[in-house]
């Protein structure tokens, strides 16, 4: 899906419907072809859609086009558990959205969250997001109401916070552990069939971080929002700044 399929102008349950539509249309396609269409690159749903190596600008480039991936070989049955992330889309849509499907949020260090979004060339490194405010027309107006692009992008953070807390409460997977062991996504989503693909920890790349920037995110971050202190201490922020500074 691509925000162009969204009319706001329709309604929020207008939204949900195509979402459902979209659902539908997929598990079919999954069954009777093989296949399925998603963000992609040479066939295959990469680690990370946005490139290692920064280019023009100093931000990473995307590097996934939308076209179709082969699933057969992950299908067992027909009942097979289809799973769909739009990040903002679906945050805008959760009222709706939660009573259609079941939703799950993932959280990430927001330390970590603001030095991605700080180093990709995407909107959300200007502060804005329009996927998520075609239907929060709120958040839409707090941003073009702010000047300041990092403080933008804390009303973005704050938001996706207060949203998963208000509408998922007991439906959060922590990046930091799934990273770690794709299986514990199948043990939330208490699949059948548990991830049985290479296991790998990742290594953390704390390194690549521009200090002077981070030094900078981490003061903003450590004075600002009330919903993201509900996932990670002001603790455990620190912790990793520790660790970047000692990777510099």
């Amino acid at each position: 899906m691509t925000p162009s399929d969204f009319e706001p102008r329709k309604g929020r349950l207008a939204a949900v419907n195509l979402i459902e539509q979209f659902a539908k249309n997929t598990r079919k396609q999954a069954l009777t072809s093989g296949e399925v269409y998603s963000r992609q690159k040479n066939g295959v749903v990469p680690e990370n859609p946005v490139g290692y190596e920064s280019a023009e600008g100093g931000l990473r480039q995307p590097e996934t086009a939308l076209g179709t991936i082969s699933v057969s070989k992950n299908i067992q049955n027909a009942d097979f558990t289809l799973v769909i992330k739009h990040n903002a889309l679906f945050t805008a849509l959760l009222p709706e959205l939660r009573e259609a499907f079941p939703v799950y949020g993932i959280v990430r260090n927001p330390l970590s969250v603001l030095a991605s979004w700080n180093s990709v060339a995407l909107p959300v490194n200007e502060g804005r997001i329009p996927a998520g405010e075609m239907y929060s027309p709120d958040l839409a107006d707090l941003l073009a109401d702010t000047p300041g692009r990092i403080e933008r992008q804390l009303h973005i953070l704050e938001w996706f916070c207060q949203r998963f807390l208000n509408e998922l409460p007991n439906r959060i997977l922590r990046y930091e552990d799934f990273v770690v062991d794709p299986r514990v996504i199948g043990q939330a989503l208490s699949l059948s069939s548990p991830y049985t693909g290479n296991i790998q920890t990742r290594a953390s790349r704390n390194d690549a971080y521009d200090l002077v920037l981070m030094e900078q995110l981490y003061r903003r971050l450590m004075r600002f929002g009330d919903a993201i202190w509900e996932f990670y201490s002001r603790d455990q922020i620190t912790e990793l700044m520790e660790s970047i500074r000692e990777a510099a």
